[in-house]
């Protein structure tokens, strides 16, 4: 498992664990497909504030990531950019864009949490 792999775990962990996130993250649902190098999981996000983790590929997830996991690392902790990182093509996102572009703001979320 990829070091960008757990982090994501872990913050889904966190978020069902903390009423200040799930109420911030409350209202918005969807499901975030991740392919990182050969690895495949998805976040499904709750209207109600809270998400699960699952292994494997959705049937028809709102948006995926597909990106090196070395580089989505360095996104979860900060030290990228996710939109310049988007248009300078260092990863993709299939699906839908405009709900992709709701993620920079969720990671916001878990700057210093995780």
């Amino acid at each position: 498992m990829s070091e960008a792999k757990e982090l994501i775990k872990k913050m889904c962990e966190l978020q069902n664990s903390t009423e200040e996130i799930k109420k911030e993250m409350a209202g918005w649902s969807g499901v975030v497909q991740y392919k990182l190098d050969g690895e495949e999981f998805y976040v499904e996000y709750k209207s109600d504030g809270t998400c699960e983790f699952k292994e494997g590929l959705h049937g028809s997830p709102t948006f995926a990531i597909v990106a090196p996991p070395d580089f989505w690392l360095a996104v979860l902790k900060g030290q990228e950019d996710p939109v310049s990182g988007f248009m300078m093509g260092k990863y993709r996102i299939e699906g839908n864009i405009m709900e992709a572009q709701r993620l920079a703001g969720i990671l916001k979320k878990f700057r210093g949490k995780i």
